[in-house]
């Protein structure tokens, strides 16, 4: 099969001369850069020396094109490249972006700003969100009551935990959403004058019959070559995300620009690396044809951005690229496209290889495996997780106190969902979530490490009450226990073996501060050693990792997960909390109890405070503990320079 064509435009077959040329501005008098018929060059360096060239002649760069071009303003240039970053949006940026509605702002006192506040709102976010890293936001549109924006998919976490947060006056609401961004937004006169010349463009280069969108030889485009649009390597990348993202707004879903858009041409273009058109990767990922034939493109790696992508391409040309003489080249091309089934017009794979392949790169679920206790003859893994669930569930200080001493270490670790922080409130103020406290510089990562009994205790009374399910009831646990050698013996003596144990599950959950009720998931990690001389047990928890899951709502008095105890299952709206009740202390006193602790302790007043709002619960007593079994793990930065 032939390479898709279609239409070139409008002045494909004049030849330029040398006072004037469609294929860029000329600056400081330097060559333009390109071709002979005209095709723009999205690589050569901008002074033009001769590119290497292809196989074929259509590739081939012309010596004398547009030398005499009428030079366009820099300011013209400058408010092109403004237009098309205002159309896109984001700046042309070529990585994933994620859309947010945020709700809130109409009833802040910001509402009343010339912009709605907007603006106010997006700087209070990117100033917010994450003090360790800088935040950016795309440009913010109201519509109707939310304020809409882009952000990069990376930053979407540390966004998204400022749902609830006050913004002049008023909490806000943010919410990822893939419903289309607003259209009816209002441009500027020369960006709305940029969007419709690009939508022209766009309607004499796709051909609805063959499903092809035809972008070869931009530079010979008259649309383009009056915008000013082709006049440096800069704008004429940014050009074509523009034209990519206009394109994709034509239809209303994903499913219609799939069917829509099968084939694409991007035939001589000069381009030497597929980084300068990347963004077609992004928007089109489901595309059947590409045509890359006659650009510059002359190694492995120039297209190696692409080899995880287009994943369900059938048809490429890359002839009249230098790549294809380099040897194995239909070989590691076609390895880096799954369905790849015709190269450069022949045949590499049959559908059926092409199905196996893409099946061989798809990522398989992995088998879940039937719980596994290595524990030895003594079922020491067994025994410690029926005691410990029963004891979690009905009295936590004896737990602690039997399994749990001076050196032993807990930590807690949630993510919220969105749009759910009243059912994780009690666990955030205790969770060590190295992605939302921004890693070890954050004081809060080494507060929240729990080292000894009675610390741990006291984390534990802050937390819901819970009723896990018995171990008899095996479709409800996954366990996995190994050995765990090379512990030091208490004893001092060489070393003991251990045991790590790993638990997934769920418990029912009662907040009776909120009057919430609900299952939650969970994951729990031990390791367990030999105890000390003397201890209530032969075996200590040296390390209790708990990470808590997705939460969803039951009813008060719903009949509960039920258990095998002999007794009957009680509903778990009557569970006995074990929420212990946190003092109503003023400002003036919480000030007072900080600057106390800093002057017993010599910690400076961030870490001060830490230490009494923790476990503590502004206990005064209770945070010298904390500070006097945590000292040794606390960082210089803790405590005061000597005056």
């Amino acid at each position: 099969m032939a390479p898709p064509t279609g239409p070139r435009g409008g002045s494909n077959n004049r030849k330029p001369t040398a006072r004037a040329s469609r294929g860029g501005v000329a600056k400081h008098r330097a060559a333009t850069r390109t071709d002979r018929d005209g095709d723009v060059s999205m690589g050569a360096p901008i002074s033009g020396s001769n590119p290497p060239t292809g196989p074929s002649g259509r590739g081939t760069r012309g010596r004398g094109a547009a030398r005499g071009a009428p030079a366009r303003g820099s300011r013209t240039s400058s408010r092109l490249a403004q237009n098309l970053k205002n159309y896109i949006g984001e700046g042309g940026s070529k990585h994933a972006k994620t859309t947010l509605k945020i709700l809130g702002v109409k009833n802040s006192k910001a509402a009343s700003n010339s912009d709605g506040g907007v603006k106010g709102l997006l700087q209070f976010i990117e100033r917010k969100a994450d003090k360790d890293k800088k935040i950016v936001l795309g440009r913010g549109v109201l519509d109707g009551d939310y304020v809409w924006v882009k952000a990069n998919k990376d930053d979407v976490s540390s966004i998204m935990h400022l749902n609830g947060y006050q913004y002049a006056g008023a909490p806000i609401t943010i919410e990822e959403t893939t419903e289309p961004f607003p259209t009816g937004t209002k441009f500027s006169k020369d960006a709305a004058d940029t969007r419709q010349k690009l939508l022209a463009l766009l309607a004499k280069r796709y051909n609805a019959e063959q499903k092809l969108l035809d972008l070869s030889a931009l530079g010979t485009d008259d649309i383009l070559g009056n915008l000013g649009a082709v006049g440096s390597q800069s704008l004429a990348e940014k050009s074509f995300r523009a034209i990519i993202h206009v394109a994709g707004e034509q239809f209303k879903t994903a499913e219609e620009k799939r069917q829509g858009i099968q084939s694409v041409s991007l035939a001589r273009n000069e381009i030497s690396d597929v980084d300068q058109v990347f963004t077609l990767a992004y928007s089109l990922p489901h595309l059947r044809r590409l045509d890359l034939s006659n650009n510059r493109l002359a190694t492995f790696s120039s297209i190696a951005k692409w080899k995880q992508e287009f994943r369900y391409l059938e048809e490429l040309y890359l002839v009249g690229n230098p790549v294809t003489g380099v040897a194995d080249y239909a070989v590691q091309i076609t390895q880096w496209f799954p369905c790849l089934q015709i190269l450069d017009g022949n045949i590499v794979r049959s559908p059926q290889e092409a199905a196996e392949a893409l099946k061989a790169m798809t990522p398989q679920p992995l088998a879940q495996l039937p719980s596994n206790l290595r524990d030895g003859e003594n079922n020491v893994a067994s025994i410690f997780l029926r005691s410990f669930f029963q004891l979690y569930d009905h009295d936590r200080p004896a737990l602690a106190a039997q399994f749990y001493d001076a050196e032993s270490v807990a930590s807690l670790s949630a993510t919220p969902e969105p749009g759910r922080d009243v059912e994780w409130k009690p666990y955030m103020k205790y969770s060590r979530n190295i992605q939302k406290l921004g890693g070890s510089r954050n004081p809060a990562v080494v507060q929240r490490l729990f080292t000894g009994a009675s610390l741990i205790a006291e984390m534990w009374k802050s937390l819901p009450a819970t009723r896990h399910a018995t171990l008899d009831q095996p479709e409800l646990w996954i366990i996995d226990c190994h050995t765990f050698p090379h512990l030091a013996d208490p004893s001092g003596h060489g070393f003991a073996m251990g045991l790590m144990i790993n638990v997934h599950g769920q418990f029912e959950e009662a907040d009776t501060t909120e009057e919430l009720y609900g299952t939650r998931t969970f994951s729990r990690s031990f390791i367990l050693g030999p105890s000390k001389p003397g201890a209530p047990h032969p075996y200590r928890v040296l390390s209790d990792q708990l990470t808590i899951h997705k939460w969803t709502l039951r009813a008060a008095g719903a009949a509960s997960v039920p258990v095998t105890t002999g007794a009957p299952a009680a509903p778990i709206a009557p569970v006995a909390p074990v929420v212990a009740a946190v003092p109503v202390i003023d400002d003036a006193t919480r000030v007072q109890l900080i600057q106390e602790l800093a002057r017993r302790t010599g910690m400076n007043a961030q870490y001060s405070e830490l230490c009494l709002s923790g476990t503590a619960n502004w206990n005064f007593d209770l945070a010298l503990q904390s500070f006097e079994e945590q000292r040794a793990n606390l960082p210089p930065a803790a405590f005061t320079a000597p005056a």
